[in-house]
């Protein structure tokens, strides 16, 4: 387990002839593997250096990984996590430790919640795609992701509203049960030598576009000239191997986690979230 340590001294209090240690320990059930999740850190790590001295434990793991079995003994003050299954909403329960969850999946409802605004995202996707000309757009998403259904669903709307034809695919999640990648990429393949051209296609995020770009390849098809790809996250080493180079959306994944320890900030001082 890794330890991140504020700037900020250490606080004590003096109890006779002892001292206790008042910094707060705070665990981060966040993955390191994507750039999302990577920004989430930083604003937490941001709010930790500009306002509490709070030491960050940050175990190493995995997106959807089986839950920690240290957090079920640990004497910890609260958590930042990423409540991703089940079984990590059952062991965050348990703890009954102060949690802010930052993820869509709503595992563990009636905690405080914070994400980023996906319509919000959909709609940055839309102005991209009409402004280069497109009036025939597509969505590639992972419905088995909160996210990706709530980006869909605004995305459908806005190029309904505005006459145009939006053409769908809904890819199977690495996370899903028996998945396959060369299932998967045959499938895709076929949605794409037969999508009508021109053609923008918003992906709900950097790994799919990265897989539509591939395939467009692949399949000879010119980019952006008869399919364009957008992404989401801005994740610079993905985007820069692709080939072309992947145009993507950055949400503000800092703010979100910024805005998460100060929600946490708030359950530890003892105050209901916007007190």
């Amino acid at each position: 387990m890794a330890s991140l340590l504020g700037d900020t001294p250490s606080l004590t209090r003096r109890v006779g002839m002892g001292i206790v240690n008042q910094r707060r320990h705070v665990a981060l059930l966040i993955e390191t593997s994507n750039a999302y999740a990577r920004g989430l850190i930083e604003g937490i790590v941001k709010f930790v250096r500009q306002h509490e001295p709070w030491s960050l434990f940050l175990p190493e793991q995995e997106r959807g990984a089986a839950p920690p079995a240290w957090l079920a003994q640990w004497h910890g003050d609260g958590l930042i996590a990423r409540i991703e299954s089940p079984a990590i909403a059952a062991l965050v329960r348990k703890t009954k430790l102060p949690t802010v969850d930052v993820s869509a999946a709503r595992h563990l409802p009636g905690i405080p919640w914070i994400e980023t605004d996906d319509a919000a995202i959909a709609r940055l996707a839309f102005d991209h795609l009409r402004e280069r000309g497109f009036r025939r757009m597509a969505f590639c998403g992972e419905p088995y992701f909160n996210w990706s259904r709530w980006r869909e669903e605004t995305f459908l709307q806005l190029c309904a509203d505005n006459g145009i034809e939006c053409l769908q695919y809904a890819a199977r999640s690495r996370a899903e049960p028996r998945y396959s990648w060369n299932v998967e990429q045959r499938r895709m393949s076929r949605w794409l030598a037969e999508l009508p051209q021109p053609v923008g296609i918003f992906a709900c995020y950097d790994i799919l576009a990265r897989q539509v770009l591939d395939l467009c390849r692949e399949l000879d098809r010119s980019v952006p000239e008869e399919i364009a790809v957008l992404g989401v996250d801005n994740d610079e080493l993905l985007c820069n191997a692709c080939s072309p180079s992947l145009s993507s959306l950055q949400p503000d994944a800092v703010r979100t986690g910024y805005e998460a320890a100060r929600l946490l900030d708030e359950l530890l001082a003892g105050r209901a979230p916007g007190d």
